[in-house]
Formats: structure tokens, sequence, C-alpha cells
């Protein structure tokens, strides 16, 4: 691969079967590489969910989550572990991200017999997830660039793109053949010059984006380390 663009191919991840038997997930991206559920700074998954039940708790953890397949799900949200009072929420396939924090208790029913999910998390001192819907119908051309004001010249931006059928992508001259669900991760350019890679579908095609931006924190934190002498 050219310059610093990456796919994971979905059909490539393995799919870890879940203790209670409720579903099973397929690990997309962890970082870092070697991090565990307990110690990731941020994570990309997609999983198969099979029956109603609670949803795993992630203490510190943002979490977004899009329905990819299914009718959806019926998210019962407790305000306090009291359950004092309840949130329902309906997400479906063509919901914007459903975003929450990991800590709180959340029951799930399914509208239909199962439904697969595109899950989001980030560490919340460290990172913060972006996700939108676009979509190509024949060519689109997207800026390497995450394109946030709010981003300095330091701030780690990282874009991802994934396929809801399969698409082509050129960047750099180098035709890439996406899959359904694959992952495509393209970190963004440190040049001035603003570059594109460009989207190729032979029909309508939905496309999750997903920018994961460092925190003003973790930015301060690492410039201050690059600037101590060994």
């Amino acid at each position: 691969m050219k310059s610093n663009i990456q796919i994971i191919r979905y059909q490539d991840c393995e799919s870890s079967l879940w203790k209670n038997g409720g579903g099973s997930t397929k690990q997309l991206l962890i970082s870092p590489k070697a991090a565990d559920l307990n110690n990731f700074d941020f994570r990309i998954s997609i999983a198969t969910i099979l029956s109603d039940g609670p949803f795993s708790q992630f203490l510190g953890i943002d979490r977004q989550l899009c329905i990819l397949e299914g009718e959806g799900v019926r998210l019962n949200i407790k305000a306090d572990n009291l359950a004092l009072s309840e949130e329902v929420v309906i997400l479906g396939p063509n919901d914007p991200p459903f975003c929450f924090s990991g800590e709180i208790p959340i029951e799930s029913e399914l509208l239909d017999k199962q439904i697969l999910d595109f899950n989001v998390m980030t560490r919340r001192a460290s990172y913060t997830a972006r996700i939108e819907r676009i979509e190509c119908n024949g060519t689109l051309e997207i800026e390497t660039k995450a394109n946030s004001a709010h981003l300095s010249a330091n701030e780690q931006s990282i874009q991802f793109l994934l396929p809801l059928a399969p698409i082509t992508c050129i960047y750099q001259g180098e035709k890439m053949a996406l899959q359904r669900y694959d992952l495509l991760q393209l970190a963004e350019e440190q040049e001035a010059t603003v570059k594109y890679f460009t989207l190729i579908s032979s029909k309508k095609c939905q496309l999750i984006r997903v920018f994961i931006e460092a925190t003003q924190s973790l930015v301060l934190s690492n410039n201050l380390a690059q600037s101590i002498p060994d």
C-alpha cells in the first residue's frame, strides 16, 4: 500500500462469541494493537446480536452505535443504577449513530430475530469520535484531511470508511476494491497540500465515515513529553 492507507478486511477478522451466548463480535481495529478490552484507547467493531440483554459496561469509555442489518433494537436506558427513571430509544438501520457513555446501564430488545451493528468506542480522557453516513452514487471525492476547524496542527486525526456495499477506492493512482464492511483507514496527511481519495460505485452505496481525534489534554501531554530531554 502507498502512503498511510490501510484496509482491514471484514472477512479476515475473527469472530468472538459472547460469554452469555447472546451474540458475537468481530473486532476490526483496536489501539494500541496490544490492548485488550480493559486498556484500549479506541476500538472499532461489528457485532451480531441474537437475543435481548444488557449492554456490557465500560468505565471511562464513550460509545457510538449504528445498525447495519435487521429491523433494529429498542434500548431501555436507565438514568441511574436505581432505575428510578428510564429513557427508551428505538434505533433502526437508517438512523444517526446513538451516542452514550459506557457506564450507563442499557437493556436491549430486538425488534426482529437479530441485528448487525457497528460500534466505535473511545477512551474519554484521550480521544473523541465523530460518525456520519455518506452516500456515493457514481463518483465521490473525499479530502484526506479531517476538515475540523477546531483541530490544531499537532492533533492526531484518523479517518475511517466502512462501505455498506462493494465499492472501489482510488488513492494516489492506486485502485483498491473494498467489500462490504471492509474498514479503510487513512491517517491525515501532514503536508499542507490538500489531497483526495476517490470512491467509485456502480450503483448507490452508503458508507459510514468515522473520525477519531485526540483530545487537547492528550496533545498537551504528548507535547510536554517530547519537550523533556532524555
